[in-house]
Parts: C-alpha cells; sequence; structure tokens
C-alpha cells in the first residue's frame, strides 16, 4: 500500500493536474437568408432570428473552443435536429470533420447514403426530411486555445 502511495505522489508531480484540454461550446442560431444584388446574383446571408415563421431556413453554428492547456482529440459533436423542422440537403458544414446523421434519435448514425427508415413495411432510403440529429467527428486535435465551428440549416414547418 505505501508503494502505491509513493507511485501515485510522484505521477502527480509528473504530470500537473491543471494540464488538461478543456472544450467550450457555445450554439448560435441565425435566420437564413437568400438575397438577391441589383445585378440579379444571388448571395446567402446568416442574419439575427428576430422573427421566425413557418418556411424560413434557421442555421445553427456550434462553436468549439480549447480553453484548456493540451489538445483535445476525438472529438465528437452531436446535435438534434429541432422539433417542427427538416434538416435542409448537404447544409451541415465543419473543417476537419466527418459528418453523420441519425434518424432514430441519435441511437445510431452513419452517412445519409447510409441511412434507411421503414415507410409502409417497407425498408426505403432516408431523406433529410427522416433526419433527427447531425454528428460530426472531428478528425484532428483541437489545440490548446484554438477555436472552430460547426454548422447546419433547417426549415420551418
Amino acid at each position: 500500500m505505501k508503494t502505491l502511495f509513493k507511485v501515485l505522489c510522484v505521477l502527480q508531480l509528473i504530470v500537473p493536474i491543471s494540464a488538461f484540454a478543456q472544450v467550450e461550446l457555445t450554439t448560435e442560431m441565425f435566420k437564413v437568408v437568400t438575397m438577391t444584388d441589383k445585378n440579379g446574383k444571388q448571395k446567402v446571408e446568416w442574419q439575427a432570428a428576430d422573427n421566425i415563421v413557418p418556411g424560413d431556413k434557421v442555421g445553427y453554428r456550434i462553436r468549439f473552443a480549447n480553453t484548456g492547456t493540451e489538445p483535445a482529440d476525438d472529438l465528437v459533436l452531436n446535435n438534434p435536429i429541432p422539433e417542427n423542422t427538416v434538416y435542409v440537403s448537404d447544409s451541415a458544414r465543419g473543417a476537419n470533420s466527418e459528418i453523420l446523421f441519425s434518424v432514430n434519435g441519435g441511437s445510431l448514425f452513419d452517412h445519409a447514403d447510409k441511412l434507411y427508415v421503414l415507410k409502409d413495411g417497407k425498408k426505403v432510403k432516408a431523406a433529410p426530411k427522416d433526419y433527427t440529429n447531425v454528428r460530426w467527428v472531428i478528425s484532428t486535435a483541437l489545440k490548446a486555445g484554438e477555436n472552430r465551428s460547426v454548422q447546419y440549416v433547417v426549415q420551418v414547418q
């Protein structure tokens, strides 16, 4: 028992308790609007979400920051598709990440082209309206002090 105590004391000296990765998340919501300039060119803008009505598109940006002193790896971010909304096809973004979806409340995730649902007793390819969750598997470590973001868009029903 004395040996174990000595080993633990030595380990505490070698690896300071304060040296770790700490990731903080912030979710922002925007109204996604397509604007047309005087030349007829369209541009998508993410604006303050002051007034959202059925038919509007809403963008979610999830910012994540490593406020710790060590790199954070094996990061996985999960976000539910809000009720009364439908995921907008191909809207999920995230640098250095694998984007996966769920059609069963987040129990299982896979690539969009590998998801299926049951309709009238038959297995059919899942459509974006069937998605219940979005997952980003971050493939590179988040360095100490580094900030990144991922995002997706839904349409309000």
